[in-house]
């Protein structure tokens, strides 16, 4: 490990207090964050240097944190070899192609104890990059708004990223442990999870975050409406609300396909298939042709629906809801959609990708 360079880190920076702030010497900020990130923690810097007051001191202390944990697991993360790297290890050989054999026979429950130590270091430090992004956005959140709107906004995007990236990364696994995925999608998914595990550091989702991003912000500004409950004007609201139109038309694509327009449903309505199966059931009861949010509330038992925040891991958090509730109708042979709205979106950007012969899929 290179020796720490005092330079790096010169004393008339405001953001070294008594050692408590260190960027790893040994390592430059771009093998901590991506392109996007350096140039926002720079920001930060510029920032603290500037204001003396409490913001100033409450994002010189969330930088120091963070830094000091981003560095320290970075740096245990770059010590182990490649997962690319050829060697032999008590007679076993080892290698990328081992490894894509092992994700293979591993299965959806023995996945985590297959793992190399550096795809495991790189799900954690995935997630501490979530956490390091959020406490600068709470150390910043009573800025005057003059003063830190474009700064607010980058940090919310970085959240973004890195939340989605973690989606991503666990619909890749999913694809490689599913009975009923192609034997393309599973290599296409273990070539995309070991180039994450490899470089996260430098990972960004650059075609999956940004439809994700347009879809779920679409659909937490739309009106709630249910109308008819056939689909056709939350797809509408979708469109009007300036919502990717690769994620409509994922779906559109496919109209004859009733599971895959079953986990669309569930992503715009936000509700499970279960439930508007018995909303649609309860307007045949009363004979009606639409209903709104207020009787869907009370035909459901929970007086008025709860808002949709436009937040990454709000979206997160239904994403797994709808992904669990999903396995249960598989393992139950039940009916409705057996996977989430966002299987179905990455998946085609994978196989789009196989056909144009392009290098980032994500």
């Amino acid at each position: 490990m290179a020796t720490p360079d005092p330079a790096a880190n010169p004393a008339n920076d405001p953001l070294v207090e008594s050692g408590l702030y260190t960027l790893h010497a040994e390592l430059e900020p771009e093998q901590i964050f991506t392109a996007s990130e350096v140039d926002l923690v720079e920001k930060l810097r510029a920032y603290a240097r500037t204001h003396t007051d409490q913001i100033g001191k409450d994002v010189r202390k969330a930088l120091s944190v963070g830094f000091r944990g981003l560095g320290s697991l970075a740096t245990a993360f770059g010590s182990y070899p490649s997962l690319y790297d050829k060697g032999t290890l008590g007679g076993k050989e080892r290698s990328g192609e081992t490894l894509m054999r092992k994700l293979l026979e591993a299965g959806e429950h023995g996945l985590d104890w297959i793992l190399p130590t550096k795809a495991l270091l790189s799900r954690t430090f995935g997630i501490a990059k979530v956490n390091f992004w959020i406490s600068m956005r709470y150390a910043m959140h009573e800025c005057e708004r003059d003063q830190s709107d474009a700064l607010r906004r980058q940090i919310q995007e970085a959240i973004e990223e890195a939340v989605y990236t973690r989606l991503a990364e666990e619909l890749y696994a999913s694809f490689v442990t599913s009975r009923t995925m192609s034997p393309q999608v599973k290599r296409l998914a273990i070539e995309q999870l070991l180039d994450l595990w490899e470089g996260r550091t430098s990972f960004a989702t650059g075609r999956f975050c940004p439809i994700l991003r347009s879809a779920w912000s679409a659909r937490c500004r739309a009106p709630r409406v249910f109308g008819t409950m056939m689909g056709a004007s939350e797809i509408a609201s979708l469109l009007f609300q300036d919502c990717d139109a690769r994620f409509v038309e994922s779906f559109t694509a496919h109209a004859n396909d009733s599971e895959q327009m079953q986990a669309f449903e569930e992503f715009v309505f936000d509700l499970p298939f279960e439930s508007l199966e018995k909303v649609r059931m309860m307007m045949q009861e009363e004979d009606r042709d639409v209903v709104g949010p207020d009787e869907v509330g009370r035909f459901l038992g929970l007086g008025k629906l709860h808002p949709l925040l436009e937040d990454p891991k709000a979206l997160y958090s239904s994403f797994r809801k709808r992904r669990v509730k999903a396995q249960y109708r598989t393992s139950m042979r039940a009916p409705g959609p057996k996977r989430t709205a966002e299987s179905y979106v990455l998946e085609g950007l994978l196989l789009t990708q196989e056909e144009n012969g392009e290098d980032d899929a994500s």
